[in-house]
């Protein structure tokens, strides 16, 4: 018998250990998944098939330069037999290179590309890898020269540049713009870069028929690329605000640093640009007055060779013009640092891109106040509904608990217009005190308080305590591991809030986090790893709060299991 139980228990244990550790890898699946995204950018959360690991940075010492391995390579039809397609296979990759090699040589700005043969690779796998999920079965069952036909023409000119864009990484440099103190833009067409250690080729840009400067270097010989260009401006020095200098990186995390040199002063940026991404983006280098909230972008310029009496009498009347030097360096940092800007550049941008530390610090105080007046009211009626007697104990008690089985959704308006009425719209007493009691809590509270005996109170009182003191110094201490489980409903309930404060709060300066975290992806922006990253981070309090709480919390729920 003993024997057969043994048995029985190592069957049990062999099987319901690997389906808790199933169990339990499965419920972290989503935070491991949260985790990981926070560390990736937008178009890696987005990746197709699913990688659960960020990817590194490229270890760059050259630009231009082809990002391999982009694409699969290109695999067999399933409807297409192995014969035919040993035979068409290289017909096939010739015809879409040659397809491709048409469309950049007839446009402009993809006239300078370096056609070498890794470019040649990625650019016929990743048109192949577009087109081959559009082109019908029954293209395959045709002739050879009717498959290669079929295929050439399915190829469109917005796959091509799509592909390229993906697969080639240059740094280009595009028309400069000059901005006063009075916010008058006047911008130079013709610059001219020269460099010793970097070749600038003149590119035309597609979006607006410009012409732009395509950089090509290398690091072998130095971490350093210097470019120089003087250029006319009719703004003097002093009454230039910031100097705009559109710029499409290489993603290959390297620094690009502007100074600008005139009649004996410069000025240099507090830190350096990151060609983190391979978008056109306006980098903006202010030199004078205060940026406002919308201008946290811009990179603060300090002047570094202080020569204030030559600048006011070199000063000349306005409509002259004055030569600006422009040094363009390229640096290359170390790779540990490369990765580590990479890694946390969601957090970095979720700093600069919104207020961060305000959402997080309104939420922090919304939900700690509603939790400590939650406490204080629901234990104050537990209280009283568990060990005082009073007429309509029993009725209140149940409309209470009726009260429960009403969706919040369905008060939404009524409580609005109460709100509006008595005028606290856009404020935190909105949010804070209409929530301030809740059924839940009152009978969570007055179940707990039922439990202890009437006796101990009555000895208080024979002692000359006071009602509030009975509650205070003999209810709540008694009373501990219930408020922690109420402790940590509360606080989720209020941290977690979205819908009753989008609708009361109109001053972003007052948005919680889940409403300014949900600002983050919309119709116009969609910045899924910022967004993942302040998710992450929110969720630190609850994890604190459940740390703290943890004995009481377990106690809550265990309370009365056992059977004395």
């Amino acid at each position: 018998m003993n024997k057969n139980k043994n048995i029985q228990r190592k069957i049990a244990i062999s099987l319901g250990y690997p389906l808790l550790l199933a169990a339990a890898f499965c419920t972290m699946v989503p935070l491991l998944w949260l985790i990981s995204s926070s560390f990736k950018t937008a178009n890696e959360v987005f990746e197709v098939p699913i990688k659960w690991f960020p990817k590194l940075p490229p270890r760059t010492t050259s630009s231009p330069y082809v990002v391999t391995d982009l694409y699969p390579k290109i695999t067999k039809p399933t409807s297409v037999n192995k014969d035919t397609w040993e035979t068409i296979q290289a017909e096939l990759k010739s015809a879409i290179w040659n397809k491709a090699q048409e469309h950049i040589s007839a446009k402009p700005h993809l006239a300078s590309t370096v056609l070498s043969e890794d470019f040649q690779t990625e650019m016929t796998q990743g048109v192949w890898q577009q087109h081959i999920v559009i082109l019908p079965t029954e293209v395959w069952n045709k002739s050879t020269e009717s498959i290669i036909q079929t295929v050439g023409s399915a190829i469109i000119p917005e796959t091509i540049e799509t592909v390229w864009k993906n697969i080639y990484k240059q740094v280009t440099v595009g028309a400069i713009e000059i901005e006063d103190m009075d916010f008058n833009s006047v911008q130079i067409e013709s610059v001219k870069w020269e460099s010793d250690s970097a070749t600038i080729s003149s590119i035309q840009d597609n979006t607006d028929s410009s012409t732009i400067a395509g950089l090509s270097y290398n690091f072998q010989d130095s971490n350093q690329i210097n470019l120089t260009a003087t250029v006319q401006s009719s703004i003097p020095i002093y009454r230039i605000r910031s100097i705009v200098l559109p710029v499409r990186g290489d993603a290959s995390y390297h620094h690009l640093s502007l100074s600008i040199s005139t009649n004996g002063t410069t000025y240099q940026p507090e830190f350096p640009y990151v060609l983190d991404t391979a978008i056109g983006k306006d980098t903006i280098w202010r030199i004078h007055g205060t940026p406002s909230s919308l201008e946290s972008s811009h990179i603060p310029m300090q002047q570094v060779v202080d020569k204030q009496d030559l600048i006011k009498s070199v000063a000349p009347p306005p409509g002259t013009e004055h030569k600006i030097t422009l040094h363009l360096t390229i640096h290359r940092p170390s790779y540990l640092s490369i990765v580590w800007h990479k890694l946390t550049s969601n957090y970095r941008n979720l700093w600069n891109s919104v207020p961060f530390n305000r959402y997080f610090i309104n939420s922090v105080f919304i939900a700690t106040a509603s939790t400590l007046l939650t406490l204080f009211f629901c234990s104050l009626a537990g209280y009283a509904f568990a060990k005082y007697q009073f007429r309509g104990k029993a009725i209140l008690f149940g409309i209470l608990l009726a009260s429960m089985m009403v969706p919040f959704q369905v008060l939404l308006v009524p409580l609005f217009g109460l709100m509006y009425d008595i005028g606290w719209l856009n404020s935190y007493k909105a949010i804070i005190i209409p929530f301030a009691v809740g059924a839940f809590g009152v009978f969570l509270m007055r179940q707990f308080i039922v439990t202890i005996p009437s006796e101990l109170l009555d000895a208080a009182r024979i002692d000359g305590c006071s009602e509030f003191g009975i509650y205070y110094r003999i209810v709540l201490p008694i009373i501990k591991p219930a408020l922690g489980a109420l402790t940590i409903y509360s606080f989720l309930s209020s941290w977690n809030g979205y819908l009753w404060p989008l609708i009361v709060l109109r001053d972003e300066a007052k948005y919680t986090l889940p409403i300014g975290l949900a600002n983050l992806v919309g119709i116009y922006r969609q910045e899924y790893g910022m967004l993942m990253a302040g998710t992450l981070l929110s969720l630190l309090p609850i994890v604190i709060l459940f740390l703290a709480m943890q004995r009481e919390f377990v106690q809550g729920i265990t309370l009365g299991s056992v059977k004395e």
